[in-house]
């Protein structure tokens, strides 16, 4: 940590330095390529600022306005619901995930747990599944795990207003409907099997954090392959869809592309195949 870093951290303690940073060239253009963490413990204000005013433009998976997100709540609620992956979690699973979320799926009753349950009365987290889609019910027990682990920060997020307040130009490579269709391909056994080690999210998570605050793109792949979205429909098919939509933009130089982390690898590969020179930054003065 240098001098810098260090006064940073003293002044701004949630504040850390973004090191998935990539600088793309090819015959003089420059862009930047950069890997989010959709929910994170700390904030990166002080580097997307810095990297925001190298560039002209940002470009981001999809919206993250609140309409967009009000009509994925939407999209999720309708439907059949989920049952079938309650239905493969055992007691202990499902009181590890209630033990989990603070609260979330607590049971309301009035009743001391020493007495017999009344009959009719369901389950918290049954009747989550039962009202929400496979991909909606387990990302709100996933960040409602995250929130009690103190994680209220979203790099996506934070560029995204940053971008806004420096007055950078904004496009989406997604509409917020194909992102649906994505959610809805991810298999159901990815999602059981991540519910049911429970019991390993703490260090899951904890060593998420520390990976991607080193940028170890390579450590950071390799420990993050259980995760259910980590499958082929949103990882390794929508990495050609951005790398394709993204050229137009990156032929005009000065522009900031923010994927998630897992895109990096694959999208990196396309970028050096087409000649250009892919350098990961150290240093936010780079």
């Amino acid at each position: 940590m240098n001098l810098s870093e260090k006064i940073s951290r003293i002044l701004h303690p949630k504040e850390r330095v973004l090191r998935t940073i990539w600088r793309v060239e090819k015959g003089g253009t420059v862009n930047y390529l950069i890997g989010t963490a959709h929910f994170f413990p700390y904030h990166f204000r002080i580097s997307l600022k810095r990297l925001l005013g190298k560039t002209k433009r940002a470009l981001f998976e999809g919206p993250l306005d609140s309409p967009s997100m009000d009509l994925v709540v939407l999209q999720g609620s309708s439907g059949k619901g989920s049952l079938e992956i309650y239905e493969a979690l055992d007691v202990k699973t499902i009181q590890g995930i209630k033990e989990k979320t603070g609260g979330l799926f607590a049971d309301s009753s009035p009743f001391p747990p020493f007495l017999p349950p009344r009959k009719g009365k369901t389950d918290p987290l049954r009747e989550h599944f039962e009202k929400l889609s496979p991909w909606l019910a387990f990302f709100n027990i996933w960040t409602s795990y995250l929130k009690t682990k103190g994680w209220e920060g979203s790099v996506d997020l934070e560029a995204f207003e940053a971008a806004k307040k420096m007055g950078r130009e904004i496009h989406f490579l997604e509409t917020i409907e194909e992102q649906i269709r994505v959610l809805e391909q991810i298999p159901l056994e990815r999602m059981i099997r991540f519910l049911q080690k429970v019991n390993h999210w703490d260090e899951y998570s904890d060593a998420y954090v520390q990976v991607y605050l080193r940028g170890a793109l390579a450590d950071w792949m390799a420990g993050t392959s259980d995760f259910p979205s980590r499958c082929s429909p949103v990882i390794d098919n929508r990495d050609k869809v951005f790398y394709e939509r993204m050229q137009p933009f990156l032929q005009k130089g000065e522009t900031a592309v923010f994927l998630g982390a897992p895109h990096l690898w694959g999208v990196n590969r396309m970028l050096e195949s087409d000649g250009h020179l892919v350098k990961q930054l150290q240093e936010e003065s780079e």
